[in-house]
């Protein structure tokens, strides 16, 4: 029998004598180290068994792929969407890392065997486009351009205006060698390098085809970041479209009216790689 512990508490009080009736009811009211306690014993404990998790199915959850599917990304990532892949490139800050082209996926960069490609086609329009332009220097020089002729240089630079901007950026960004020209160009000032040739070049082009055009409605132009524009539509009402010539994806960016006739065009981002604008009137 257990005795309340205000009875033993009784019993020890000063002056009294226990008996041992009283000393064994006492000791018999605790549970000694020797003495187990069952499970049955625990008040509350079978209960609480109910709400465990058994062993198989624990297991059965640890070796379960899908068992978080929707909130953890596999091993093999085969459950990424591509707006988690876009999300992961984001937080990592790989979206401007360079890729070339895979089995699957467009790259953004050349491989070295397209770049030799690239640069083989750019020599042989960089040829063509030389004995072009000597032919039109001539026609230059002459003091008595006939109305026919000047049409043809016009008809010419309207033909091959994508190959005379393509050469440009592609001499932009080549090496700068020296160069000596064949006859005199007095009013050209010192030309010493291809660059400054090619650039003289390139604006006297577009003089003649912004004098020989009436009225101008489109103006194109290769950049490669954060520019200034110069267009001479003399509007303020114009479309612009912006693609990357590598991707051919559009591009967005924010237009500055500056003036009727220039404009400025920021980028989000660095583009890495040249980006074509065409402007057109409305």
């Amino acid at each position: 029998m257990i005795v309340p512990l205000t009875t033993i508490f009784s019993w020890f009080e000063k002056g009294d004598m226990p008996t041992e009736y009283q000393f064994r009811q006492t000791f018999s009211s605790f549970r000694h180290l020797d003495d187990k306690i069952g499970m049955n014993e625990v008040t509350g404990l079978n209960e609480a068994f109910q709400t465990t998790l058994s062993t198989t199915a624990f297991t059965n959850h640890l070796e379960n792929e899908n068992a978080h599917h929707l909130v953890l990304a596999k091993l093999n990532a085969s459950n990424l969407t591509d707006a988690n892949v876009e999300e992961w490139k984001e937080k990592l800050k790989i979206r401007l890392a360079a890729t070339i082209d895979g089995t699957e996926e467009t790259g953004n960069v050349y491989t070295k065997e397209q770049i030799t490609e690239i640069v083989n086609v750019i020599q042989a329009k960089d040829d063509d486009m030389l004995e072009q332009i000597a032919k039109i220097n001539k026609m230059l020089l002459s003091d008595d351009i006939k109305l026919d002729e000047l049409q043809k240089i016009v008809d010419y630079i309207k033909e091959n205006r994508e190959q005379i901007e393509w050469l440009k950026s592609a001499v932009a960004s080549s090496s700068d060698d020296k160069i000596n020209l064949v006859g005199i160009y007095s009013d050209w000032g010192a030309v010493s390098y291809q660059n400054q040739f090619n650039d003289l070049v390139y604006d006297k082009i577009k003089k003649i085809e912004k004098t020989a055009s009436s009225e101008k409605i489109k103006y194109e132009e290769r950049v490669r970041g954060d520019s200034q524009i110069q267009h001479d539509l003399d509007t303020f009402s114009f479309v612009i479209d912006a693609y990357d010539t590598v991707t051919m994806f559009t591009v967005p960016l924010k237009v500055r009216r500056i003036d009727s006739n220039n404009i400025e065009v920021l980028f989000d981002s660095i583009p890495p790689n040249i980006i074509q604008l065409t402007i057109k009137k409305i």
